[in-house]
This record gives structure tokens, C-alpha cells and sequence, in this order.
């Protein structure tokens, strides 16, 4: 399945996310493998998609809070409507109709203004402030929420330059890349990607956070040889992990599995297998022709 550049363009978001079929998610990564064009929308979405995905979860204004920025807006309307329909010039009203006020201004003579356009001035301000800190109100909570799941600005900035360098690496001529699938009833997806240079590097989203010793570990297999343990990470509420092998040796396959282990001092898988994935170095060669 070959694809071009404007069908990668439009793949982008499901591939970041691992949400493509295999037949798409391979079809994009043996484009990026041998296009000499860049591909910045990987890196954009990768930077972004994976981490909001992950951290954000929707969030429901309460429903007092939904009525009094109704109400606010609809006394706004009212008064502005008051505002419209009242005389521009001051006008002198008798005192048995309604009362009225003496305004003085700097420069000018006295004036007779209503007390009822003062009022509605008055009610237009209050309910203009009422509006405006009502919305506020629903902005902090909404933003407030993804502030408090990213935990600070650096450490937003942090995982969006990480997600945007391994997004770019993925892109590297000579790189090879594998689907880390999650395995039946597991939550997790993500890539792993083998540099010329050798190295490997991971990054998982929507993992369920460790707490305490545990950690995600990342075991691999050269040339379906022994199981030995590559690295570990832990996973905050973002559920984003990223893990960097290093000195990998020179092999034409590279089975990697992620498990949640107790702790780091494990020497062998005892926890549940949550995504597995294989690189391949070299093309699996085709069965031969009985022709």
C-alpha cells in the first residue's frame, strides 16, 4: 500500500496516536523511510495529540454556574436595550413623575439627567462585570484543570520537546520503526523507532499512571534470542512514557515488550505484558514463486 505526501498530511493525527490500521500505520511509516520531503505535521501533532489525548478529560461546567452566565448575559441584553431606547440629551422630568439628578461636569453647565438612566447604566455595568466574571470563572476551570494534570509549564515544554525530537527521528533516513500494539484488554500505544546510530527510543501514551516503586519496563529480544531488560520508566497523570536505549547491537530484529513491573529491580517480566512490537531491519523476504 503506497501512499504520497498529502495522504501522510492527512494521516498525521491517527498515526501519532497509533489509531490507524496496520496497513495505514505501516503505509505511512515506508513513506517517511524513503521521502526526501519534510513532514512537520509528525512532529506538530506528535507534540501535541499524544500529550492532550492522554491528560485531558473533559470537563462540565456546573449547572448553577451555566444558569447565573445566562442570566447575566440575558440582564446585559436588558440593559443595553434600556440604554438604546432612553433619550440621548438630558432631559428634565417632573418631580412627581421621577426623581431626577444635577450633574456637574468640568467645563460645562449643570444638566438634569434621569435616575432611571442612571440605573440602567448602572445595571448594564453590573451585569457586564457579572458576565465577564462568570466566564471567567468556567476559563480557570477548564484551563485550571490541564495546568494541574501537566503539573508546570517546563514540564509541558519538556514532553512537547521530547515528543517533537522522537517524532523528527522517526523521519530520519535509515530509521526503523515498529507499532507498539496494546495487548488484548491493556491500555497503551505508542512506537519505537531504531536509529542508524543505534540507539532505540519509545514513547508510549495513554498508560495508566504508576504509583509507589512501580514502573513500566521495556524488555527486548535481538534475533528472537533471550529476554533481558533494556530500561524502565515511570508515568505520571499525562500517560505519556518515553524510554532511550542505548549501544543496541547490530541485529535483523528487535522484539520489544512494555510491562508493568512492582519496581525496578526485577530481572525477568513478572507483570502484565501491556504492549508489544517488532522492528524490522531488513524486509521479511517473499515466499518464492511455485511458477
Amino acid at each position: 500500500m503506497a501512499i504520497g505526501c498529502d495522504q501522510v498530511r492527512d494521516l498525521a493525527p491517527g498515526f501519532v496516536m497509533g489509531a490507524l490500521d496496520a496497513a495505514e500505520m505501516a503505509a505511512v511509516r515506508a513513506h517517511m523511510s524513503t521521502c526526501a520531503k519534510p513532514h512537520p505535521e509528525l512532529r506538530e501533532m506528535g507534540g501535541i495529540l499524544p500529550y492532550l489525548g492522554g491528560s485531558l478529560d473533559p470537563v462540565e461546567p456546573a449547572k448553577h454556574l451555566r444558569a447565573a452566565v445566562m442570566a447575566a448575559a440575558l440582564a446585559d441584553l436588558q440593559a443595553r436595550s434600556v440604554e438604546k431606547e432612553a433619550p440621548a440629551g438630558p432631559v428634565a422630568v417632573a418631580p412627581e413623575t421621577a426623581p431626577v439628578l444635577t450633574v456637574l461636569e468640568s467645563g460645562r453647565s449643570a444638566g438634569l439627567v434621569s435616575l432611571a438612566r442612571v440605573r440602567a447604566l448602572r445595571t448594564r455595568r453590573a451585569a457586564t462585570w457579572l458576565t465577564r466574571v462568570a466566564a471567567a470563572v468556567v476559563i480557570v476551570g477548564l484551563v485550571g484543570h490541564a495546568v494541574a494534570v501537566q503539573g508546570d509549564l517546563n514540564h509541558a515544554h519538556d514532553a512537547q520537546a521530547t515528543a517533537n525530537n522522537f517524532y523528527d527521528n522517526l523521519g530520519q533516513p535509515g530509521a526503523r520503526s515498529a507499532v507498539l500494539i496494546p495487548e488484548a484488554g491493556r491500555k497503551g500505544a505508542g512506537d519505537a523507532v531504531l536509529l542508524p546510530s543505534g540507539h532505540v527510543e519509545v514513547l508510549l501514551h495513554a498508560l495508566t499512571p504508576t504509583t509507589g516503586d512501580e514502573v513500566y519496563m521495556v524488555w527486548s529480544s535481538v534475533d528472537g534470542g533471550s529476554v533481558v531488560k533494556a530500561g524502565a520508566f515511570t508515568v505520571d497523570d499525562t500517560g505519556v512514557g518515553y524510554l532511550k536505549m542505548d549501544n543496541v547491537p547490530p541485529t535483523d530484529s528487535l522484539w520489544l515488550m512494555v510491562c508493568r513491573e512492582p519496581n525496578g529491580q526485577v530481572q525477568k517480566p513478572t507483570g502484565p505484558a501491556i504492549v508489544t512490537g517488532t522492528i524490522w531491519v531488513y524486509s521479511t523476504p517473499e515466499p518464492a514463486s511455485t511458477f
